[in-house]
């Protein structure tokens, strides 16, 4: 599968399967059978309310850990929740995040972002990214962080082109 490198030499792979609006025992049977039929970039989020069925649909599916490639968000009422990264690790069942989002900028995200430096520092995640963030919030960010982010995600598709 095609890898990118990102910033911190992370590869990540190009293609995988996203589980939003998916009801937990679909995410569950659909990363596992995304994983053995050769994904394995896996995206989820707190948001999406079945992080505990992916890691589920990851064990289940016999890939060994190393070869897969999990990105999941923080919802904004956990920017602040000094426990979020740990919970959400301890809901996928993973010791670690290849990469965890901001899920969107609000009032405290730049709290949000310091949470996402300090477990990357500690090893509980190996990149971060920011989603649905905009040119401002960008350059605010770039202007201010520690550590730079390895991944912008922008929703793109053709109701919503972003042109």
């Amino acid at each position: 599968m095609e890898k990118i490198k990102l910033n911190n030499g992370i590869q990540m792979p190009v293609f995988g399967i996203g589980t939003f609006r998916i009801e937990p025992d679909d995410a569950e049977k659909s990363v596992e059978f995304a994983l053995k039929n050769g994904y394995r970039l896996i995206d989820t989020a707190n948001a999406y309310m079945n992080e505990r069925a992916v890691g589920r649909g990851i064990r289940k599916s016999g890939i060994p850990r190393e070869e897969i490639f999990v990105s999941t968000k923080l919802w904004p009422s956990l920017y602040e929740d000094d426990k979020a990264v740990d919970k959400t690790i301890e809901r996928l069942g993973l010791d670690f995040i290849d990469l965890l989002f901001i899920h969107q900028p609000t009032s405290n995200w730049k709290e949000g972002y310091k949470q996402l430096e300090k477990a990357y520092k500690d090893g509980k995640i190996k990149s971060i990214g920011i989603s649905n963030f905009e040119e401002k919030y960008i350059e605010e960010l770039l202007q201010t962080c520690e550590i730079k982010p390895q991944v912008i995600q922008v929703e793109a598709h053709p109701y919503f082109t972003q042109e």
